[in-house]
């Protein structure tokens, strides 16, 4: 019962802090396994109970895992949840508290404890009190963290969501772009100041760095397009709760491609090409 009430929550916590699917979900496994050894009865607040074990089991998951980041070749980006029907179990974890994958982008740019703070604070509503017991930190303490994260956040111009009508219109507009071989169109969506992401994690070629402003993204289309990088088959899929395009090749999937839509054109375009981060999408699809 407290595992059907509770894991959504925890999976939610777990996973914007890491950033990870997998690591999420071992840390609620771990958590619900180590409730077996406790006595229930003498705790008032589960939830809140709960929440401070996965917050500070991601905490120090991220205090040993921070080498891994610093020596990752490239960018690294986030794992994306794709949900291909509205079945999808990861999809019901999510669909309740979701916030956007680009969101998330932004998410990890903070500290991990900024992240931690905000999370609970700005997407999960718990009050300073809360919050400073999950994280042995004074109410002062928490309050002046998530003034800062907010801050950082509000600097890096966070996106608001997308209209479903206008990111499948976007959508499409990248997919007629490799279909005719003409890009003029969805690079006119872009803003001038647009940034490409790309995450191949060193398993397969992927810009190293991000690459900045509308002319630099529009070459690197065209450039990678007449290579046949974009050789494949194309599939709209939920990803976080928004539309993204997963390519495939061969029924593997090789790219994911989400776009970060504001209200004045394409401000973020992040590809995650890692195949770690894919092979999970490849399960989803009839082979």
């Amino acid at each position: 019962m407290m595992y059907e009430k509770y894991k959504p929550l925890l999976f939610s916590i777990a996973y914007r802090m890491l950033g990870s699917i997998k690591d999420a979900e071992d840390i609620v496994h771990d958590v619900f396994v180590q409730l077996e050894t406790i006595n229930l009865s003498q705790i008032e607040d589960r939830k809140a109970y709960l929440t401070k074990m996965v917050t500070n089991k991601s905490l120090n998951l991220l205090q040993t895992a921070w080498k891994k980041r610093e020596v990752y070749p490239g960018e690294w980006l986030p794992e994306p949840i794709v949900s291909i029907d509205d079945n999808d179990p990861l999809d019901k974890l999510l669909k309740e508290e979701s916030i956007s994958y680009a969101f998330l982008v932004l998410l990890h740019q903070l500290t991990d404890l900024e992240r931690c703070v905000y999370l609970l604070r700005e997407v999960l509503s718990y009050d300073y009190r809360s919050i400073a017991e999950a994280l042995d930190r004074t109410e002062e303490s928490c309050r002046k963290v998530f003034s800062r994260a907010k801050q950082k956040l509000r600097e890096r111009k966070t996106s608001k969501k997308q209209n479903v009508d206008t990111a499948e219109e976007l959508a499409s507009l990248f997919l007629e772009a490799i279909e005719k071989s003409d890009f003029d169109s969805f690079i006119s969506r872009l803003m001038e100041d647009v940034v490409l992401v790309t995450d191949g994690g060193g398993k397969v070629r992927s810009a190293m760095y991000p690459i900045y402003d509308k002319h630099r993204v529009s070459a690197f289309l065209q450039g990678i397009y007449k290579k046949g990088s974009f050789e494949g088959v194309y599939s709209l899929v939920n990803v976080n709760g928004e539309i993204g395009i997963l390519q495939r090749k061969n029924g593997r999937p090789v790219k994911l491609i989400m776009f970060d839509n504001r209200e004045t054109g394409v401000q973020n375009i992040y590809i995650v090409m890692n195949p770690d981060k894919l092979k999970e999408i490849g399960h989803k699809f009839p082979s």
